[in-house]
């Protein structure tokens, strides 16, 4: 007996107005994209692709790919960003089978294409990249919607601009971790990232996309295409419908929903129960979050599909749940279980984490956490005076962790204050990797004000000689020209010889007659050093070294070792041999 598969899921992620939403009108023959806000996408959408539409507009290359299809069809995910992505969501990874990186081939890899590239490591998902605009590449001439065949009978430059970009790009995400070829020169689709150029707007390349993406489906995710009894599901958004108040766009992974029967989902409170009142789905090849038709009202949905529920409870769900159906007692077991690896407060030191659904707090605090980011709590909803509070307690132990982190959540004017008041950084943004990448500046910023204070106030290891024919002046003070051979000297500096005696401070430099404030290894300068008498305590070629306190020298060993260069930790080394290291202790 033939085992029923369910539709894969894929989802089309990439940098904003690179084409995702365009590629998939050409596909089904919509205009999704025209009716939206700018043309850009707002809300997550689930388009069903039938697997006789599938044949039908991959018919002029069906032959290139002689598989068996026994997968029903494809259910496309469409996003605003990383929204679909990181929603579609169960507990060790992600719901979606399979990814198209859509990239703009006149832009190459932009901000939103990285975090996307993220996302789809750290959550191993397989995917082939739509190389999008060719039709924008200087000289292209559409020859027909076949891209392998049109590519032929472009001309040599233009080929080589095609080639050059897509070299570029396999280079880009060599640098990810990932082995990458143009779709008809891969040798191993296991382990080769496709790239099929495309072209939403002459829809060449599209059906060698969609085929390519339908093969690789069919062929190494088929063992993962089997239905269970129970439902499982993700919620995608939260939203408000007329006539039915708030309800849950569901992706359904597994399984099946009937109308009547009671699902399992999370709240900010625990799990939550809800019994299903109408299970609303879009028609094959139409639009969930812009249908061209009603939705049709049906009794019960199977995986894979995208569905409209209209339950009890639904306005305190939360973005990002999973959706369980079966054994109640279970599936909130489950759910709660679930919900606690990704809501917590650690007693650990780290940032803080707020977020707009589950979904994307478990992106971001596995990314933070790849990126060394400790973080200390991660909930849902508004950064409150609580969050603040956390934070500043953090700052006194750890400056760099005194951060509070807002991603697609507004923050209100008084908490702002707070945050300023009591110097807690504060980051807001919709972007997972400009959230990152900023806190990354503002640390590099951070740690280098720190350093810069904390220099101008340890002393620091230097080594200088003392040059022949400098003497200027033999006391009150002493002023003699001195080469720095390692380190750096400043004003207030003091001296040392060799067996580890105080010579005196240095009061003043010149270089070239001119007052300096510090001078680096290789400089010559004229210092006056008060306390010294020249002949006495000092000589012409002598070796002095800079009288590094002990606990200067702990500092500097503690917190700042990154920041002195490898001749500069060993003289540290040497000062503290001269005074005897257990003055070091």
């Amino acid at each position: 007996m033939t085992t029923k598969l369910r539709q894969p899921i894929l989802c089309v992620l990439g940098h904003v107005d690179s084409g995702k939403t365009a590629t998939l009108d050409a596909i089904r023959n919509t205009r999704v994209q025209a009716r939206e806000v700018g043309g850009i996408t707002q809300h997550i959408g689930a388009s069903e692709i039938p697997l006789e539409a599938i044949k039908d507009f991959c018919k002029p290359v069906l032959s290139k790919l002689p598989l068996t299809f026994t997968i029903p069809g494809l259910l496309f995910i469409d996003t605003p960003g990383h929204d679909a992505f990181t929603n579609l969501r169960k507990r060790g990874g992600s719901v979606a089978d399979l990814a198209i990186l859509v990239v703009d081939i006149t832009r190459g890899i932009e901000p939103q294409t990285v975090e996307a590239i993220q996302i789809l490591k750290e959550y191993k998902t397989p995917f082939l990249v739509a190389l999008n605009k060719i039709d924008a590449l200087g000289g292209w001439q559409n020859k027909g919607c076949v891209f392998s065949e049109s590519y032929k009978q472009q001309r040599p430059d233009v080929q080589q601009e095609m080639d050059n970009r897509i070299y570029t790009l396999i280079g880009k995400l060599y640098e990810f971790g990932f082995q990458a070829e143009r779709f008809d020169n891969a040798a191993d689709f296991k382990k080769q990232i496709l790239i099929v150029p495309v072209s939403a707007k002459t829809k060449e390349g599209l059906s060698e996309l969609l085929l390519y993406a339908a093969g690789l489906a069919q062929k190494f995710l088929e063992k993962r295409l089997t239905l269970s009894e129970t439902a499982k599901g993700s919620i995608l958004e939260v939203k408000e419908e007329r006539g039915l108040g708030k309800t849950l766009d569901v992706i359904l992974y597994d399984g099946m929903l009937k109308q009547g029967e009671t699902i399992v989902f999370a709240t900010k409170n625990g799990p939550a129960e809800g019994k299903i009142k109408a299970l609303l789905k879009p028609k094959p090849m139409d639009e969930m979050r812009d249908p061209r038709q009603k939705f049709d009202s049906v009794n019960e949905v199977a995986a894979a599909c995208g569905v409209k529920v209209s339950c009890e409870n639904a306005d305190k769900a939360l973005a990002g749940s999973s959706v369980l159906s079966g054994n109640i007692g279970e599936a909130k077991k489950k759910i709660e279980e679930e919900v606690k690896t990704v809501l917590f407060e650690s007693d650990k030191e780290g940032v803080v984490l707020k977020a707009d659904s589950l979904g994307s707090l478990e992106a971001i605090t596995k990314l933070l956490r790849h990126e060394k980011i400790p973080v200390k709590k991660a909930s849902i909803g508004k950064v409150s005076k609580n969050d603040i509070t956390i934070a500043s307690a953090m700052r006194t132990k750890n400056k760099n962790l005194g951060a509070v982190f807002s991603f697609h959540e507004d923050t209100d004017e008084d908490i702002r204050k707070l945050a300023e008041e009591e110097e807690v950084k504060l980051f807001e943004e919709k972007i997972i990797y400009n959230l990152i990448l900023n806190y990354q500046k503002w640390r590099e910023e951070e740690e280098l004000k720190t350093r810069k204070h904390a220099f101008a106030t340890l002393t620091l290891p230097a080594k200088i000689r003392v040059l022949v024919g400098h003497c200027f002046r033999a006391c009150k003070p002493c002023i003699v020209g001195v080469e720095v051979l390692e380190g750096r000297i400043k004003k207030g500096t003091g001296l040392m010889n060799k067996k580890g005696e105080s010579i005196g401070t240095i009061k003043a430099m010149q270089e070239q007659k001119r007052p300096v404030e510090e001078a680096k290894k290789g400089k010559q300068v004229a210092i006056s050093i008060d306390g010294a008498v020249f002949g006495k305590q000092v000589t012409e070629e002598q070796i002095l070294y800079a009288d590094v306190p002990r606990d200067d020298a702990k500092t500097l060993e503690d917190r700042y070792l990154q920041a002195l260069q490898p001749g500069e930790i060993e003289l540290l080394e040497e000062i503290k041999r001269i005074k005897g290291t257990i003055l070091f202790k």
